[in-house]
């Protein structure tokens, strides 16, 4: 048993989503855990000027909206052993020698007793810079990591699933745990289907399907609510995340569709989950996490070449989802599964694989390892 943490900062990126809902999954299960503790998140791309961070954060928005081809050729020339992986890591070591030495003396200077990065960037190099000084851990956000996640220098490393937890140990990473991905605490308790229906106003008694692009609203979600706002006997729910402009052309299009809600960012992803009979969705990292803790069948959507692939490559391989490669499809498709029985055995394979204590999890593991 190690020592009791008293602080402890979570590092994360502001690409996506997903990396931010970790790292603030992490920090309120370390409040929960120790309510007298320090526990902080940080954004590293607040490190970096801000040219640099915008052209990271957009960028990844503007690449997985609407040129994800050219974000899987990052990933993979990245993540595979080759020319391009060699540049990729050159210039990653490089940014780390200009900005980590910075977040290293704010650690040391505030105290910091434990330090979890939820992106890879520095992660790996600021674990072996803080050496015998403060014990750096790694989470994974999705089903399966990136070769910059993969370290024997972390003191430990949370897979997000038994595969990502065998691609370590593969490597010969062996101070490795399979925690899942963590989730917000609301995901370990969740409302019945009924008490979620009447706090977002939705029948009791209709099929429901949640239609979701993820945080930031990519994919062909516009096509998929078209197709499913044929059956007047589904209820569809849209949300559009913080993709503005889909908000306003779907919220506009189906404002005399009485079986369409429209939303844009939502707040209360659990209550949407936890109404919903299936979702239509991206497999993003957090929110195929999230929905699993709801037991919901998905059918995934234009998954971005790289992580969502591979998270989609997960999900399917275990039951729990299957791939829409047509969105305009997705009303018959969904029909089909309520009526022949497959949307049960996805729901039951929903789950086994949810893990929606992943966070507490982590940070029990942090301690006993500090």
């Amino acid at each position: 048993m190690g020592k009791k943490l008293d602080s402890l900062a979570v590092i994360y990126a502001s690409e996506g989503t997903g990396h931010k809902a970790a790292a603030f999954a992490v920090c309120e299960a370390f409040r929960k855990y120790n309510p007298a503790g320090r526990a902080f998140c940080f954004d590293i791309l607040d490190l970096v000027p801000r040219w640099l961070k915008f052209t990271v954060s957009r960028g990844y928005e503007t690449m997985a909206r609407h040129a994800p081809r050219l974000w899987g050729a990052l990933y993979w020339g990245s993540d595979r052993a080759g020319m391009q992986a060699n540049v990729s890591e050159g210039i990653h070591d490089k940014l780390c020698d200009i900005y980590l030495p910075r977040l290293e003396k704010m650690f040391l200077e505030n105290r910091t007793e434990a330090v979890l990065f939820t992106h890879y960037f520095g992660a790996a190099v600021f674990a072996e810079r803080m050496r015998g000084k403060i014990p750096v851990y790694c989470a994974d956000t999705d089903f399966e990591s990136h070769r910059f996640q993969r370290s024997a220098a972390f003191r430990l490393s949370f897979a997000g699933s038994p595969r990502a937890l065998r691609q370590r140990v593969n490597e010969g990473i062996l101070n490795a745990e399979d925690t899942g991905v963590p989730v917000a605490g609301k995901y370990s308790a969740l409302p019945s289907k009924e008490e979620a229906r009447e706090r977002l106003g939705l029948p009791k008694d209709a099929a429901v399907v949640l239609a979701s692009g993820g945080g930031i609203g990519a994919g062909p979600v516009f096509a998929a609510v078209k197709s499913l706002a044929t059956r007047r006997d589904i209820i569809t729910t849209a949300v559009c995340g913080s993709n503005k402009k889909l908000y306003s052309v779907m919220d506009a299009y189906f404002s005399f569709s009485k079986n369409v809600r429209v939303v844009g960012f939502a707040h209360n992803m659990e209550d949407y989950y936890a109404a919903a009979d299936i979702a239509v969705m991206k497999p993003g990292g957090l929110s195929s996490s999230e929905a699993l803790c709801a037991a919901l069948p998905m059918f995934l959507i234009a998954p971005v070449p790289g992580q969502e692939e591979l998270n989609m490559s997960y999900l399917t391989e275990n039951g729990a989802a299957r791939y829409l490669p047509r969105a305009e499809n997705a009303a018959d498709t969904v029909c089909c599964a309520l009526t022949d029985g497959s949307a049960h055995a996805m729901q039951a394979a929903a789950a086994r694989l949810a893990r929606p204590n992943a966070a507490f999890d982590i940070v029990r593991l942090m301690e006993q390892s500090a």
